[in-house]
């Protein structure tokens, strides 16, 4: 069947330091949101997740049967990472939508947190920065009405979302999913460019029984129990966590999941936090950044250098009992850090065995050179005059530099420190709860380092045959 829309999603899982080694079955939510709002507005759309995990033949293969002259061809930018920016060759996903672009005269669409860094790799008729679902349809009606808007008066809104995957997203049994909980963060830390940053406790959050009902689904249909949840600050309100708990409860079964939290709201509210243990919540991405007190103090988080040597290990070997996927993430080049720093605190994390970290160079984006991002942080706008960093080379505007390390410094430690991780943690809090689809236990994950799961021939089978039931639905 030919369909307006097309959409590619890439692999979750990917990034540029893992070079597209760690392919997981870990899908995008926001491509399934998208295409439910073109569905209701009459569109005809197909999700094609995974995408940069398959040749050119085998895209070839699933895709041609969708497109016509008609079709929109959609790029989600979110898992792209691993498509490595910096990579000359053309990628399969970068030839097929060449192909169709120029076969059928399709439009390109691209969109996602930050397009603009792949508009030369795709060659886009239109882009959309940052949440799109009231976005969407004036596009697609411009698309498909010779230029002419029709007007609506439905507005999309996180409250009231009652999202369900489609037949067509091939949602296969035991599958761990996405869950999107609520958008925006009440914190406004100098380095974060999300969108809705300091908003009010309970500002756009959805509805819990609409949240329970597609657990409720996920469970009847795909008998799916673990999840991804996606939310900025999982735990930034003490009412939120209650009502979350009491309807996780009033579930006929268990699930588990994994989430981003604030290290010291678990601190603060830790009878709290073993609920969250107790209904689930086996796995938690907890933002430390810096342990040291000065870049601690200028980012906002000055907990992280007070009292997360404390409290973190007795977080998961304590209140979780050492069954958690808990995720430490640290950023290479905040203002006063070095790299010794940074590797005193990886040392430091395996002396007091926490499941795994995750560590990232800083990534400044002027809006000087990157004028269309749909959300700056501080940093962004303020890097020189308030920060102290320096960018020598208007070539390359992402390559700053301050008085400890420069970009380069950061990027290639990056790369030396994400192998020694992968040796010695475990995986992810996000891509190991991934695993979960291919039947590991959390304990065969805990006891593994991400390495050795990720090469042993069982993994490497389990996840071959996944993707490839995962194509033949579509053969």
């Amino acid at each position: 069947m030919k369909v307006d829309f097309l959409i590619f999603t890439g692999v979750g899982g990917e990034t540029e330091e893992s070079n597209g080694s760690s392919q997981k079955t870990w899908r995008s939510v926001g491509p399934s949101k998208i295409a439910g709002r073109l569905r209701q507005a009459g569109y005809t759309v197909q999700i094609i997740n995974f995408a940069t995990h398959f040749n050119y033949l085998e895209l070839k293969e699933i895709t041609e049967q969708f497109v016509d002259n008609h079709t929109v061809i959609g790029i989600s930018t979110t898992f792209l990472f691993g498509n490595n920016l910096t990579q000359k060759k053309a990628t399969a996903l970068e030839e097929i939508v060449a192909e169709y672009k120029s076969k059928y005269n399709c439009k390109v669409l691209l969109g996602g947190p930050s397009p603009e860094f792949y508009k030369d790799k795709f060659n886009p008729d239109i882009i959309i920065h940052g949440f799109a679902e009231n976005k969407i349809l004036e596009v697609a009606d411009k698309l498909k009405n010779n230029g002419i808007s029709r007007k609506r008066v439905d507005h999309w809104d996180i409250l009231t979302c009652n999202h369900k995957w489609h037949a067509t997203d091939y949602i296969q049994k035991n599958e761990t999913l996405p869950l999107e909980i609520g958008r925006g963060c009440i914190f406004s830390c100098k380095y974060c460019k999300f969108e809705y940053l300091g908003k009010k406790r309970g500002e756009y959050v959805r509805d819990f029984a609409l949240i329970k009902d597609e657990l409720i689904e996920n469970y009847e249909k795909y008998q799916v129990t673990n999840y991804l949840l996606m939310d900025d600050t999982f735990n930034d309100d003490v009412y939120k966590m209650e009502e979350w708990c009491k309807m996780v409860d009033s579930l006929s079964f268990s699930i588990k999941y994994t989430t981003y939290c604030r290290g010291d709201l678990l601190y603060r509210y830790q009878d709290i936090a073993r609920e969250l243990y107790r209904t689930g919540m086996h796995g938690t991405t907890i933002g430390i950044e810096s342990m040291n007190m000065k870049a601690a103090k200028i980012i906002g988080k000055t907990w992280s250098a007070k009292h997360a040597r404390d409290f973190i290990p007795y977080w998961v070997h304590d209140i979780c009992k050492n069954k958690t996927l808990t995720q430490l993430n640290f950023i290479a080049g905040l203002p006063g850090d070095t790299l010794d720093d940074m590797w005193s605190w990886i040392s430091w994390s395996k002396e007091n065995k926490i499941p795994t970290i995750r560590t990232n160079a800083l990534m400044i984006t002027n809006p000087k050179f990157y004028p269309n991002e749909a959300a700056y942080s501080d940093f962004d706008l303020n890097a020189e005059e308030k920060y102290g960093y320096r960018f020598p080379n208007r070539r390359l505007p992402l390559a700053w530099e301050n008085d400890q390390m420069t970009w380069f410094d950061a990027k290639r430690a990056n790369k030396e420190m994400w192998q020694y991780i992968s040796n010695n943690f475990s995986d992810s809090a996000w891509s190991g709860f991934a695993a979960f689809s291919l039947d590991y236990t959390l304990d065969e994950i805990l006891n593994m380092t991400d390495s050795e799961l990720y090469t042993s021939e069982e993994y490497l089978k389990r996840n071959k045959q996944w993707f490839e039931t995962y194509k033949q639905m579509f053969i």
